[in-house]
């Protein structure tokens, strides 16, 4: 890709920050520091870098006059009806996995599958509406 030499220095500066950010968060993962935040940081840097990497991108597109306006694209800010359905399906498995996660809380606790079930849920619900919320704010 060529970049032009007036966004030459900003895209490289900020592919190198993301890369010390995927350092950073590589190193606490590996080091496998017993605090549950610092992984949570981990996984913040990791989210924060790719999101400077598409900035990165997305200045380049800019200098080269690659990106469109939001008005010539007629599919600005719609959104299909099988993302609404993917929402609904996991907001209802992830209330699901919550209600038997609660009936276990409520017969001692003993099985831990309703847990990770839910913590899949979770993770599927905040996959699919964050998803979902990128396509209405394009």
């Amino acid at each position: 890709m060529a970049i032009p030499p007036q966004v030459r220095t900003k895209f490289y500066a900020l592919r190198a920050l993301a890369v010390l950010l995927g350092l950073f968060a590589g190193a606490i993962f590996i080091l496998r520091p017993p605090g549950f935040g610092l992984h949570l940081l981990a996984f913040l840097a990791i989210f924060i870098g790719l999101w400077i990497v598409r900035r990165s991108n997305a200045s380049v597109w800019r200098a080269r006059g690659d990106v469109l306006s939001e008005w010539s694209s007629n599919k600005a800010g719609r959104v299909g009806p099988l993302a609404w359905i993917l929402v609904a399906a996991s907001l209802l498995v992830c209330g699901a996995t919550y209600f038997l996660m609660y009936l276990d809380a409520l017969h001692g606790g003993k099985e831990v599958w309703p847990v990770y079930a839910f913590a899949g849920a979770g993770l599927t619900l905040v996959l699919t509406l964050g998803n979902l919320i990128a396509r209405i704010s394009r």
